[in-house]
């Protein structure tokens, strides 16, 4: 852990500890940044690059009969992320069965995924988890060293770990006593069982857990927002994806509106990949997508946290974990990036931290590689699946680019380190300017090697104020005829 990781988790522990009730404790803050998920505690133990691991358990395991636990597998879990001195998610599943007990108390509605159904919808079921959710609540209390659990991802454990909708035409059969609820199923009852559930782990785990509650329970399910603040729950998503994906993104906009602004903090896990073309640039851009959203703790699945010897992988780790965290706190955020897209659905566009692009759409050319199937440059390096042209000698020949005011004041004076990343094809030149003197602007001239490279420029002493056209703090032009593809424009901090 960098210095600056222990700075933004004291930071953010200390800001969490004035805003909870006078007298109870608030939960400590773990490391953001990447998180393991279905790997192995030793993937986290070797590798510095990821802040920490998940924590499984099964219900059926940890309750064998109902009201009677054994918390023995998280307590040996915990341990093991306790002693390499890392944090951990913690999560209780169902996924291949529930508890037998549970059979005698809820009637069964069929199978859904090979998974058998509760009537998940009864008010027995609903108490059953509240319980189940309680007994974890005090088991982690109760624990040693409570300050390993980063976060409870909440599960609804209706069907299997993470479904609720039933086939319209769905009957249930009484348990063995003659026990039904009345009412069939609907999506109402599906909604109202996700957001009840969801309040079942926010009431008992919070304030001193951290639980992230799934974000549909506020985009589809009706939950207040006032669930988030200072001292609420957090947030969580599954099945992120870079490339277009129109039944995840609305959850990714919700994210990107109060993950960003510090009304709560997020915690993301992947889609699963397979399919999915060149997963060097996907886990990338992914990775990119999460900073946009504002999200702090960035899960990856074992085998791609396994690919840390491959330098494009690993660059795209360590630049996760220095940007997140930082996402509300532009004045002493380690830097600002865009990186430079158009894409598809509801996060179409630049994916940007403290610095937006001027009329991108007007001023330069969107490139797209079709999702990763004609990277954009060399198919071995991580940018290429997204990038903006401009072309010299014509009227999208120029990009200018904004820095948010309270990144730009937290710098003022300060030693920076502007960085161009572009596609060094052809040999023409582009110009770098971050203000209108000779001094403050820089020529760079193409190779021709074809692969991405970067130009860096050390300002001693920042002064962004907007003093370029249209307002812009830096701007790249495109000299002559030569035609310039860029991926992302970077202002480093050092020292943060």
């Amino acid at each position: 852990m960098g210095p600056s990781s222990i700075i933004r988790r004291s930071l953010i522990a200390a800001i969490a500890l004035l805003a909870t009730t006078t007298g109870v404790a608030a939960a400590s803050t773990a490391t953001p940044g990447i998180y393991e998920v279905w790997g192995s505690t030793s993937d986290v133990a070797h590798r510095s690059y990821v802040q920490g691991g998940q924590v499984v358990v099964q219900w059926k395991d940890v309750e064998p009969q109902r009201g009677t636990f054994d918390w023995s597998s998280l307590y040996s879990q915990l341990d093991a992320y306790h002693a390499m001195g890392k944090d951990a998610t913690v999560q209780i599943n169902s996924t291949t069965a529930k508890p037998a007990w549970v059979w005698n108390l809820v009637a069964r509605c069929g199978t859904v995924h090979g998974q058998a159904v509760p009537q998940y919808w009864d008010p027995i079921y609903l108490t059953l988890q509240q319980e189940l959710v309680d007994g974890l609540a005090t088991a982690i209390r109760s624990y040693a060293h409570p300050d390993t659990v980063a976060l409870v991802r909440a599960n609804p454990n209706a069907i299997g770990t993470e479904l609720t909708m039933l086939p319209s035409n769905s009957r249930c059969s009484p348990t063995l006593s003659g026990h039904i609820a009345s009412g069939g199923w609907s999506k109402t009852v599906a909604h109202t069982y996700f957001r009840n559930v969801m309040d079942a782990y926010r009431t008992a785990l919070l304030p001193d857990i951290h639980v992230a509650l799934r974000t549909e329970v506020f985009v589809t399910d009706g939950a207040p927002l006032t669930w988030l603040g200072a001292g609420g729950a957090w947030i969580m998503g599954t099945g992120s994806d870079i490339d277009y994906n129109p039944t995840r993104d609305a959850f990714d906009v919700f994210a990107h509106r109060y993950d960003s602004n510090g009304t709560t903090t997020g915690y993301w896990e992947p889609l699963p990949y397979e399919g999915h073309h060149n997963l060097v640039s996907w886990n990338y851009w992914r990775i990119l997508l999460e900073l946009y959203k504002g999200v702090s703790y960035i899960a990856v699945y074992g085998d791609q946290i396994r690919q840390g010897g491959n330098t494009q992988y690993r660059a795209a780790f360590d630049f996760a974990n220095r940007f997140a965290g930082s996402a509300a706190t532009p004045a002493t955020a380690p830097g600002a990036f865009i990186a430079l897209k158009q894409g598809r659905g509801r996060t179409a566009g630049n994916l940007g931290r403290f610095m937006v692009q001027y009329e991108p759409n007007t001023t330069s050319t969107p490139l797209d590689s079709n999702q990763g199937s004609n990277m954009i440059g060399p198919a071995t390096q991580r940018f290429g699946r997204y990038a903006r042209r401009i072309n010299g000698g014509t009227a999208r020949s120029w990009m200018g680019f904004e820095l948010n005011p309270d990144f730009a004041a937290g710098v003022a004076g300060q030693k920076v380190v502007i960085s161009v990343r572009y596609l060094d094809s052809g040999h023409g030149r582009f110009r770098v300017a971050w203000g209108r003197s000779t001094a403050a602007q820089r020529t760079v001239t193409k190779r021709g090697s074809g692969t991405w490279r970067v130009a860096r420029f050390a300002v001693p002493a920042a002064a962004f104020n907007r003093r370029l056209a249209h307002s812009c703090d830096i701007s790249l032009k495109a000299l002559g005829a030569s035609k310039d593809v860029f991926h992302m424009v970077e202002v480093n901090v050092p020292g943060r």
